[in-house]
């Protein structure tokens, strides 16, 4: 349903219920900074189950780069509202809840200053996921599976909720 394999689903929930570590998943990605002028400044060959993709980087040009790829903002903007489309396609699926066509909206407003230490100002202060979905549900029941995609989406998570970074720089 909805392009989902929910018995897979079902599956691995049963499977974490008896071992909660089975559905941890250990991400690492890498990628190389570009140094060919007017091309994109980094550069990563993304893996994922049947393949991999790239995936390449810009700043925007107020901040040095040339614009010849997505910023990694919009890859974080685009990965978040991707994450909760996807959460709520899964719980409506999960439901048994027909979703005739659902489209995804991300806005939020970037400053810049900071990144260019003229200021201490954020640089994002909110970011609006907006999904417009087509069903013949209730409006109580969108509202339901919102609450679950709200819930249970690992990027609504990760924004919402402090995660301790840890960097590095290696020579």
């Amino acid at each position: 349903m909805h392009n989902l394999n929910l018995d897979a689903i079902e599956q691995s929930a049963v499977k974490a219920q008896r071992e909660p570590d089975s559905l941890r998943q250990h991400v690492e990605l890498a990628g190389d900074w570009q140094n060919d002028q007017g091309q994109p400044q980094f550069r990563a060959m993304i893996p994922y189950p049947q393949g991999s993709v790239e995936f390449t980087a810009d700043f925007p040009p107020p901040l040095g780069g040339s614009g010849a790829a997505p910023s990694p903002l919009a890859y974080c903007f685009w990965g978040g509202l991707a994450c909760y489309a996807m959460t709520f396609a899964t719980e409506a699926a999960r439901a048994g809840v027909d979703v005739r066509a659902l489209h995804g909206t991300v806005e939020a407003d970037v400053d810049m200053s900071r990144s260019l230490g003229t200021s201490n100002n954020p640089p994002v202060e909110e970011i609006r996921w907006t999904l417009q979905v087509a069903s013949d549900a209730s409006a109580e029941t969108i509202e339901q599976l919102k609450r679950l995609a709200d819930d249970r989406c690992p990027g609504a998570y990760c924004i919402r909720n402090p995660i301790n970074l840890v960097t590095a720089v290696l020579a």
